[in-house]
């Protein structure tokens, strides 16, 4: 969980009774977003494990909360809306300390990129399957599906980008293998828009692009990798294709 800075308009500390222990605060405050907005619905919660105690709140139609009769000690707060990050942080109450917090919540930007759910892992190792069996439109069929599911995987693109090139490889006739290699380049292509430092995929298209008999643009794709970076085992290999190419 991220952890924020609250900002704390009014915190003061005082020295307490012997009998501060007894003694109750409060916590009140607002939560936003980013931009200003109030975010009503959020749910706050107060934990004080010192004393076993959980106190909950949820926000108004403006973003307020209040929590009252908090035992004097440190609380943990953890605010919580739906479709944005949960937030936490710590708050001092006494009877004569009673933060008032302002805050903000960042919106939950979704899955990562290339970061696998449990249940599309398993779609994923099962697709894989299919490829290493040479079952190739089952496997397209099913990095698809998966694709579907979750459009930010560009693993998906690349996966799919190297089953229409096998295919290609295989078919007979000439006007399905230049379809083949088409879709094939438009999947790498669509890996680069999403990730344009990924050499793996660029390499891949432009040897892709020999294949359909793009020359240029295979050229293009192996000169790219090469002034990315002319030191790399990549800028190496694609040296090697570029020669090929001028032969």
């Amino acid at each position: 969980m991220r952890r924020l800075q609250f900002i704390v308009f009014a915190a003061v500390t005082l020295a307490l009774a012997s009998s501060a222990s007894a003694q109750t605060g409060r916590v009140t405050g607002t939560i936003k977003d980013a931009d200003g907005k109030s975010i009503k619905g959020a749910i706050v919660r107060a934990t004080n494990d010192a004393v076993a105690a959980r106190i909950t709140s949820t926000t108004d139609d403006k973003g307020r909360f209040a929590m009252i009769g908090m035992r004097s000690g440190a609380w943990k707060i953890v605010a919580e809306a739906p479709d944005f990050l949960p937030l936490e942080g710590q708050a001092t109450v006494s009877a004569s300390a009673s933060p008032v917090l302002a805050l903000v919540l960042q919106r939950d930007p979704g899955p990562i990129p290339g970061a696998l759910s449990k249940s599309i892992g398993d779609d994923v190792a099962a697709a894989e399957a299919l490829r290493k069996a040479g079952r190739h439109d089952d496997a397209i069929a099913a990095y698809q599906a998966i694709q579907s599911k979750n459009v930010r995987l560009t693993s998906v693109n690349l996966m799919l980008a190297g089953l229409y090139r096998q295919k290609a490889q295989q078919e007979k006739d000439s006007a399905a293998r230049q379809a083949l290699l088409g879709r094939a380049i438009t999947a790498y292509s669509d890996v680069l828009k999403s990730d344009e430092t990924n050499t793996r995929a660029r390499i891949e298209l432009g040897v892709t692009q020999m294949a359909a008999g793009n020359a240029d643009a295979a050229a293009k794709a192996f000169e790219d990798v090469i002034a990315a970076n002319p030191k790399s085992p990549a800028a190496a290999e694609a040296a090697a294709h570029l020669q090929e190419i001028r032969k």
